[in-house]
């Protein structure tokens, strides 16, 4: 039985903690909630306030879903406990010495760090064309005004008056990174996947005719190109995240565990 542990309880964690209730396979032994929330969840999960607690429970992964801060704030120590790291906010890998320093912690006692695919399809074939020379990557975020809020878009364009699709951002993933972080996170995983954070393109899309989030990556190599698109309805309470976030860490859980092991 593999013993996972979740840091945060927004969106993507509730999902995650509500599929894990009727594993077989996966035991989920507590969540790392912030201070003054551990009463709201304990009712139904071993929900603790402390890190130290958490990492004492003979975890396997420690599976992050809280924001970037909280990666620069457990990743190590959770690594260094002696289980491996899954990110949910892949965009914290954007920072290159917060990168090292998670490398170097999991080489340092034989972990991981592991990243799910998220809200898209495609990241094996980008792999793969990563062998052979690629060209070219781009990555489009389209999502409705209101998934925009509180990011410079906000400052920049009048979210609530858009009246068509209007491109907020073009620019690398580096520079995505930076200015949109809690939007960034499958920027810097295709990116990384990729050809790398200052390679690849971003477009970062408001449109009001949508009422569900989209990307797409498209990607030229020297053997072949990728062109694939994923729209999905936002997670409740987070217009921001995709719903299908939460069943992608599922499935690279279940596929930690499987006898037959298939890309995802």
């Amino acid at each position: 039985m593999l013993r996972i542990g979740l840091i945060g309880f927004g969106a993507i964690s509730q999902l995650v903690a509500a599929e894990l209730a009727h594993s077989t396979e996966i035991e989920l032994a507590g969540v790392l909630v912030r201070s003054g929330r551990a009463h709201e969840v304990a009712s139904v999960l071993a929900a603790t306030e402390s890190l130290a607690d958490l990492l004492d429970r003979r975890l396997d992964i420690v599976v992050e879903c809280a924001g970037q801060e909280a990666v620069r704030e457990v990743g190590v120590a959770s690594l260094r406990s002696g289980a491996d790291l899954m990110l949910v906010s892949t965009g914290a890998l954007g920072d290159p010495e917060l990168r090292e320093r998670l490398i170097a912690a999991a080489r340092s006692v034989a972990k991981r760090v592991l990243v799910p695919a998220g809200a898209i399809a495609g990241l094996d074939g980008l792999v793969a064309l990563r062998r052979s020379t690629l060209r070219s990557v781009r990555y489009t975020s389209a999502k409705p005004p209101a998934a925009w809020k509180g990011t410079p878009a906000e400052r920049e364009f009048d979210l609530d008056g858009i009246s068509e699709a209007t491109e907020i951002f073009a620019g690398s993933a580096a520079d995505a990174a930076r200015l949109y972080p809690k939007n960034a996170n499958l920027a810097v995983t295709i990116a990384l996947a990729g050809v790398g954070l200052e390679k690849t393109g971003i477009r970062l899309i408001a449109d009001p005719g949508l009422r569900e989030n989209v990307g797409r990556i498209e990607a030229i190599g020297r053997l072949g190109s990728l062109d694939v698109e994923v729209r999905g309805p936002a997670a409740a309470g987070n217009p921001k995240t995709s719903a299908i976030t939460a069943y992608s860490v599922i499935a690279a859980l279940e596929g930690l565990q499987a006898p037959l092991v298939l890309p995802v």
